[in-house]
């Protein structure tokens, strides 16, 4: 039977029932029209009535120790076995998808009531506490206090905008992408306009299996591999000019493009040029192709009117972003430097790559880091495998690597 939370209150007090007789349940799932029927060889039938399910109900509801981090996976197992699949069940416990799939249930459905530990309990005061303190600072016209950390002043100086500036993905054990946005794990993105309206950058550790051939006035051919700035601007879906970089100073003594956004420090800059000026540039002998980055797409990040924090700004401030100091930024660009087309062939090395630019603003060890539920994985291995699984999904055309890890990827 099923009611709503006014009839189990009346059935409760005219004591027909107890509150242990109810499941409370929020939302639901709905398919369309012939929708399930074409998802049939995803499921399983376990029992055309109801009673199965609700006997397996009963049982996680008085199980001692029983953890919304679990994700109902044990519930599932106990049901496979019932319809005799228990080899399917075991063969993917600890698989990736189980593993996130527990992650994802830690981010969404694990209550602090739930979670039993007064640390928890102070760490998320701690952060709220901490956000309300950055933003406030962030909106007020004087400068930072000497307290905060050199990250911070970065973003409060950068208050007027972020535009030529180098960012980083969150270095966090708990990465913030691992359930969504996987792009941008571990990435490198460099800002190139800051406005009132948006925040647009490029991704640019990102390396495709796509090449940008360049004719030069010899009739040689170079050739630069593309790389995926974001999902905006894609050709083929809206038109947009690729995007050419460089960094080395020659060709800023030259007026070889121009610099993205303004610095006292301009050696340490990466600057913008046109694919017309990269040509002659190579040419002229005065740079290598390999000097050179090819960038489509690109990422954008709105504000409202009038939010200061808004746009890239206010997820520096979330901590999904963290602003790279101007000082690492030749070692990072020469180490994406050595980034090749991806491949089957240079995947590993590429990832590698892209990992060490990343590692060069450094991070904290953390001797315990924390780790799935129930699981010797940690969050941050699961969140660097997620970052693979998208660049050979999105990037090289399909997942290949999962199974000599996980017992199954599905």
């Amino acid at each position: 039977m099923m009611t709503n939370y006014g009839g189990a209150i009346q059935i409760i007090d005219a004591k027909q029932a107890e509150a242990r007789d109810f499941w409370m349940f929020a939302g639901y799932a709905g398919w369309t029209g012939g929708q399930l029927l074409d998802e049939s060889e995803s499921w399983y039938m376990v029992s055309a009535d109801s009673e199965t399910v609700w006997k397996e109900l009963v049982r996680q509801r008085d199980e001692e120790n029983a953890d919304p981090r679990d994700a109902g996976l044990k519930t599932w197992s106990s049901l496979m076995g019932i319809i005799g699949k228990e080899n399917e069940a075991k063969v993917v416990s600890e698989s990736f998808a189980d593993l996130t799939l527990k992650e994802w249930a830690a981010d969404a459905i694990l209550f602090n009531s739930t979670a039993g530990s007064d640390e928890m309990q102070e760490d998320l005061s701690s952060s709220d506490a901490g956000l309300t303190q950055l933003s406030e600072i962030i909106s007020s016209v004087s400068s930072a206090p000497d307290t905060l950390d050199k990250i911070v002043k970065l973003a409060v100086n950068a208050r007027d905008g972020l535009a030529g500036s180098l960012l980083r993905g969150s270095p966090a054990d708990k990465s913030p992408f691992l359930l969504s946005d996987q792009k941008f794990h571990k990435s490198i993105i460099l800002i190139l306009q800051d406005d009132e309206q948006m925040t647009l950058g490029i991704l640019i550790n990102h390396v495709t299996t796509k090449i940008r051939p360049m004719m030069l006035p010899s009739g040689r051919i170079v050739e630069i591999p593309i790389r995926y700035g974001g999902s905006f601007g894609i050709p083929g879906v809206t038109d947009q000019p690729t995007i050419f970089l460089h960094a080395k100073s020659k060709l800023k003594e030259q007026s070889i493009g121009e610099p993205v956004g303004t610095s006292e420090n301009d050696s340490s800059k990466i600057w913008i040029c046109s694919e017309e000026e990269a040509t002659k540039a190579i040419a002229e002998g005065h740079a290598s192709h390999r000097d050179f980055m090819c960038i489509e797409g690109f990422s954008i990040w709105n504000k409202d009117a009038g939010q200061i924090e808004g746009g890239i700004l206010g997820e520096i401030i979330e901590g999904k972003f963290e602003l790279v100091d101007p000082s690492f930024t030749e070692e990072m660009w020469v180490t994406l430097q050595a980034q090749a087309s991806l491949s089957l062939d240079t995947l590993d090395r590429n990832c590698r790559l892209a990992s060490d630019a990343w590692g060069v603003a450094g991070k904290e060890e953390n001797s315990f880091p924390p780790c799935v539920y129930d699981s010797s994985i940690t969050v941050s291995e699961l969140s660097d495998d997620a970052l693979r699984y998208w660049i050979e999904a999105f990037l090289l055309g399909g997942v290949v690597s999962a199974g000599g890890k996980y017992s199954s990827f599905e």
